[in-house]
Parts: C-alpha cells; structure tokens; sequence
C-alpha cells in the first residue's frame, strides 16, 4: 500500500485502490488487472466470468432478509485515460502510477491518476468482499476499454446480467447522474505528397504548452484552448504569410482529452527569422487575450531543431489546414432544455504525421443522436472534398433521462437524510456505458455515481478523501436501503 494512503478510513477501500494503481492497466491493456480481479473474486468462492475482452461478471447472494429485493449490477470500468506531461518519464504499459497525497487531495506524479474509475472498481470489490454490508443480490459487471471506444462493453454478454436496477459507479460530478451523451470517434487519414526542403533553410519547432486540457465532454464549457487547433491556426498564417515548410505536425494522446500539448516543425529562410518571431510574439499575445480566463498560462514556444530531408508541398500543406480548420472543435450546442447542460461538442484529441500520411483522431458527443449523426456526416462529407480516408473508429449510444427513476429517488431520500440537504441531479456531456445498458434494457432503472474526479483525463487529476469517503458510505446505504425500493 502507498504510505501516503495509509492509515486512511475507510481501509479496504484505500488498500485496494493502492493495488489497483499498481497495476497497469490503461485501455486496452487490462489483462493483468482483469485476471487480478478474477483471482480475487474466486478466491472469495464468488461465481465469476471473464470473456476473451477480459470483462468480468461477478454475482453474490443477497444477505440474510433480502432475498426479496430486486438484483443490483454494480457497474464500473476496469481502464483508465493515459495522459502525461510531456518532460514526465513513464511507460503506462509497464510502469505502476506514482501516488502522492497532499492533505484531503490525491493524486499522481505527473501522470493521470487513474481515479477514474479505480475507485468504482474498488468500491465494488470492497462490497464483494465484505461480510458486514447488507445488500439483495449483487451482479458486479467490470468492463475493458471504456475510454477508447467501448469495445468491453460491446462485446459483452448481457444474457448473463438478470438484474435492471444498475448502479453504475463511474465518476459523478457533484451528485448523481441520470442521463448522458452518445459518443463516437472518427479517425481521418490525409496522404500528402512530399517534397525537398529548402536548401539553406532554417529549421524550428513550434510548440503550444501551458494548456489545462481536460475532460472532452465534462470540461468542453469551459472553453479551454485545444492544442492541435491552435497549432493549426498558427501554422495557417506563418504559412500564408512566410510560406513556411511544413514537415510534421503531432499533438494529443487520447480523443476523449482536451488536447493541452501540441508541435509542428517547420523550416523557412534565414532572413525571414527576425520577422517570424516577431509573428510568434503577436500569436502569443493574441491567445494571452483569448484564453485569459481559461488557460493564462499558454505558451508558443519557437525552438530550433535538427533538420528534416523534406516537407509537404505548399499545396498538400494547405489540404490538411483545410481540413483542421474545418473540424467542429469545441462546444456546438447547448442543451435547449436543461440549463447550463452542453448537448453537442467535437473535440480534436490526436494529430499523428506517420510519413507522408497525417491522422486526425476526432470524438463527438451529443444528448441527441440525429445531432451527432449530422457531424459525422458532415466529417465524411469534408473527408471526400480533401481525398481523405474516413473511417468510425467507435461509438456508443446516448442514455435518457427518466424523470421516474424509483433509484434516484430513493437515493435522493436517502442522503437528504443523511447530510440534510438536498442531492444534486445532473445530465452528463460525458459518456459512460448506462448508455450500451439502456439500449439492451430499455426498462432498467440507472443511476450513475461515484466519486468527483477533478481534472480527469489529465495529469491534474485528483480525488479527495472525503469524497471517497462520503460516496463509499452512499453506496452502503443505497444497498442498505434497496428494501424501500
């Protein structure tokens, strides 16, 4: 266990975190902590099923008197979002998650932290293990691969999950959540011809930092600068104005993140130099007003750099800015029913340069599906105008609001109860696989909750204490109390 976590209440609930963060386990490498799990719950004489997804299906009675009470699935999702700062030395394949503790807060050195959902997995194996929680019949369902695309979720076998009164415990944000956005990510692919540099031309790298980045669907209202946009703008006007070569342009780790760190390298003449820079300085002043309140702390760095043997023709330079700037990046549209709710954002998360070939890695969300079936259209429409390879690298489907919920109802009661106030009930802008459950039973009761993540998706991530404190005690109680369902 970290010596930061220890000593901290509730104990199963911080040890087993601790041995989870151990584990390396970001999407689509979940083997390891998968078969952990599978030990573990074995071990506990639990029925347990793992698929070739490494998704588990885990079941335990009911406690004594509460045979009669509906099933419960306990939901959460085995991966986590691997995002670092770029001088942060760490392989998230082979490498644990250094924990540190300041106070009431923790978080990671330098990497994500992996709270999201580390925490609702352990609180589902603290429940499967514990012999002093009354609670019906559980059904605890872990999924691969939810941040990257949902793939555990879609291959799982619903057939095996009896129970529709599901908790899912993914993150929450102030309360409980009882509705979310569809979710799909499109990856374009441009060929661009290439072509010699300038021989005695100068080379550099330009580089945005200093971005908070964040949540592309919890955060995209905050109007947050996204690296590979910004770069692109930048790129779009030294090209215009100096006709610089453009040779890469790289930028993001994950789709579902608010790109913070993006670069280009670029080469141009010697006597352009003096005027280039003082270009730069202007692009850092302008974004200094743009994202004042947001991201103060942006950077355009100009750095020289080792020369390249060649760079995209001027015309093939301009088909990828065309398609960059053309891209819905950022908040689309409001929801029109549920103030202060965004219903359709885009975000471009990852710009690759693999030789003459450029990816672009973008993910949409929306609360309605015909919305987000327009902006894929309208990115395969802008694909075909600039020759580019369009393809659907995942999606997953929205899950309504139930204004009769009897789970969130009785959830409500309780806490009003327990701390005296009243609960706050949201729609997320971000996904989570209630979604893929509400599709396959349409006449489940959901709930999402679990514990406030701040800067998810980043390596600002934390959680606090209390919080784990606080939603661990609502999970008991919530069982506890399934007898009032």
């Amino acid at each position: 266990m970290y010596e930061c976590l220890r000593g901290l209440e509730p104990a199963r609930v911080f040890e087993i975190f601790s041995q989870l963060c151990r584990i390396p386990h970001g999407s689509k490498n979940e083997k390891e902590i998968s078969d952990y799990i599978y030990h573990f719950c074995r071990e506990l004489g639990l029925e347990t099923y793992q698929d070739e997804k490494y998704n588990l299906i885990i079941k335990k009675p009911a406690t004594p008197g509460y045979e009669n009470a509906p099933v419960v699935v306990l939901q959460a999702h085995l991966d986590m979002v691997c995002e670092k700062n770029a001088d942060k030395i760490h392989d998230f394949k082979t490498d644990p998650i250094m924990v540190l503790r300041d106070g009431d807060r923790i978080y990671a050195d330098g990497t994500t932290l992996g709270a999201d959902d580390a925490t609702g997995v352990a609180f589902a194996m603290c429940v499967l293990e514990a012999q002093d929680i009354s609670h019906p019949s559980l059904e605890v369902v872990l999924t691969a691969d939810e941040e990257a695309g949902m793939s555990g979720i879609k291959a799982l076998d619903f057939s095996k999950i009896k129970g529709r009164v599901i908790i899912n415990l993914d993150c929450s944000d102030e309360g409980i959540v009882v509705g979310c956005a569809g979710v799909t990510s499109i990856r374009m692919t441009l060929t661009l011809k290439r072509g010699q540099a300038l021989n005695n031309g100068k080379w550099a790298k330009l580089k945005i930092r200093g971005l908070k980045g964040g949540h592309s669907g919890l955060d995209i209202t905050k109007e947050r600068g996204n690296a590979n946009l910004l770069l692109a703008r930048i790129v779009s006007s030294l090209n215009q104005e100096f006709g610089v070569g453009l040779s890469s342009l790289e930028g993001g780790l994950q789709t579902n993140a608010i790109c913070r760190e993006a670069e280009a390298k670029i080469v141009y003449l010697p006597e352009q130099e003096k005027e280039l820079e003082e270009k730069l300085a202007w692009w850092q002043q302008a974004l200094k007003k743009e994202f004042k309140a947001s991201d103060p702390q942006i950077k355009v760095l100009f750095e020289q750099s080792e020369p390249d043997e060649d760079v995209f023709l001027q015309e093939e330079t301009e088909r990828l800015l065309d398609l960059l700037l053309n891209i819905d990046c950022g908040l689309v549209a409001m929801n029109a029913e549920v103030p202060g709710v965004p219903e359709t954002s885009g975000n471009i998360g990852v710009i690759r340069t693999e030789g003459s070939q450029v990816v672009v890695r973008t993910l949409y969300r929306s609360g309605l599906d015909s919305k987000k079936q327009y902006l894929i259209d309208k990115n395969r429409r802008l694909a075909r105008c600039l020759g580019a390879e369009f393809m659907i690298e995942s999606s997953s489907p929205e899950w309504e609001y139930k204004s009769d919920s009897r789970l969130s109802a009785l959830i409500q009661r309780i806490f009003e109860k327990r701390f005296g106030k009243k609960l706050v009930i949201e729609i997320s802008h971000g996904g989570n696989e209630c979604g893929a459950f509400f599709r396959q039973f349409p006449d489940a009761d959901i709930v999402c909750t679990g514990t406030q993540i701040t800067g998810a998706h980043t390596p600002d991530e934390s959680v606090l204490v209390s919080v784990v404190q606080k939603e661990w005690e609502m999970l008991c109680l919530t069982l506890e109390g399934m007898l009032e369902y």
